[in-house]
């Protein structure tokens, strides 16, 4: 599934690929990834226009609309961006393309369906309507607000770190890395752990999450240019962790696979 390090690089992609060009046509291969939006809605709306902004908040990407609005893109469990050059043949599973003036064009591709494509007015109503935390990235989201986010949460910490709700962006992948990291048990619950506990753990939140950015790893590609002593590209089954070398554990937690160090995890 993308996860915010994913996201981040579909933003940067569009940033410098698709922004203030002018969009000639709107295709809709299956229009049940707009869910109530029309196919007719989204190319009346968006042809001729261009994308003149593009902002991520947790898993959302939302890119401005020149005039007026919003297009709000998010990836489920298989969604990515991709651009190529027309007449090439466009990326399979591709959902919406957007065909540029300039010659090239931008598709939203989803396997398996769990996503979406929309329109909305505004983009900070559409983060508070869709209920989101705050960022996990987000300058503003200091370690104060981040412990006020978690207090008195009977929850084990591993469901809070993927609850979108607390906080925007991470998912099943990178929260058993982000507590591999902090050497937490992910089944721990937060009103557990002590307070250095949750400044490490926050720390280690951000430094993990601008690492994947920085480096373009994703949750599922290019985990191996993760920094060397991460635990992603040794998450599956059989694996061994990077810090001890034990043989890792498996665990369901909140209907979701984790693994953890049962050394290094306590």
């Amino acid at each position: 599934m993308p996860e915010l390090p994913d996201v981040e690089t579909f933003k940067r992609r569009v940033a410098r690929q698709g922004l203030r060009k002018k969009i000639a046509r709107v295709t809709v291969s299956d229009p049940r990834i707009l869910g109530k939006l029309s196919a007719q809605a989204l190319s009346r709306t968006l042809r001729g226009r261009k994308l003149t902004l593009v902002r991520r908040h947790g898993k959302h990407l939302l890119a401005k609309i020149d005039g007026d609005g919003w297009l709000t893109l998010h990836f489920g469990m298989t969604g990515g961006l991709q651009f190529f050059k027309i007449p090439a043949v466009e990326p399979p599973f591709t959902r919406v393309r957007l065909d540029f003036e300039a010659g090239d064009s931008l598709a939203y591709t989803n396997k398996r369906m769990i996503g979406r494509v929309g329109l909305v007015k505004d983009a900070d109503e559409f983060i508070a309507a869709e209920r989101l935390g705050p960022d996990a990235l987000d300058r503003h989201f200091t370690l104060a607000g981040f412990k006020d986010e978690v207090a008195d949460n009977r929850r084990d910490v591993k469901s809070i770190l993927m609850d979108q709700k607390v906080v925007a962006g991470i998912g099943n992948i990178y929260s058993d890395e982000i507590l591999f990291q902090a050497r937490i048990h992910p089944k721990t619950r937060v009103d557990m752990l002590e307070s250095s506990q949750l400044n490490r753990l926050y720390r280690t939140m951000r430094t993990v999450l601008k690492s994947a950015v920085a480096r373009g790893a994703g949750s599922e590609q290019f985990v191996d240019r993760m920094p060397r002593g991460a635990m992603l590209p040794a998450r599956k089954r059989g694996g061994r962790w990077p810090r001890c070398g034990s043989a890792l554990k498996v665990v369901a937690i909140g209907g979701r696979t984790s693994y953890f160090c049962s050394r290094c995890q306590r």
